[in-house]
């Protein structure tokens, strides 16, 4: 996949786990063609097909991110379980079934949900529980 000219990858973005970043790259590049979709004008089978692949990778890295944040014994798991849960269903939102059949977001909707809800999530959340981790471990090496 080829990053994201609407939503590309900046260095701030960067949490320190590389597993964790190639999944936030990708967020950013399934975004990318959505919103490419829908500010085309696409059909709706194309723009579907973008949002559910975005929907389907969106929880499949939230699923991965909470098992790794668990198996490092972050006391911070469920508070960061709550926050993807919002996160999911402001995604789901952007899709609705109106009077007169589904309706997806706008670009600028999207580009919102984007830049307040993801990116966000990734510098204010997903960076400040991964930098605990690195430094909780740091403290048991000296300590030890």
């Amino acid at each position: 996949m080829q990053p994201s000219v609407r939503f590309p990858w900046k260095t701030e973005y960067t949490v320190g786990n590389e597993s964790i970043d190639e999944q936030h790259r990708t967020l950013l590049e399934l975004a990318g063609l959505l919103h490419m979709a829908v500010a085309a004008g696409q059909g709706y089978k194309i723009i579907q097909s973008a949002f559910a692949a975005l929907v389907k990778y969106t929880e499949e890295h939230f699923s991965a991110e909470e098992r790794f944040w668990t198996d490092a014994r972050s006391g911070a798991v469920e508070k960061h379980k709550r926050l993807h849960r919002q996160i999911t269903e402001e995604l789901l939102a952007l899709r609705f079934e109106g009077p007169y059949g589904v309706v997806f977001c706008t670009p600028n909707e999207l580009t919102n949900w984007v830049e307040h809800r993801l990116i966000a999530h990734f510098i204010e959340e997903d960076q400040g529980v991964y930098r605990s981790l690195t430094q909780g471990a740091k403290r048991k090496r000296t300590s030890a």
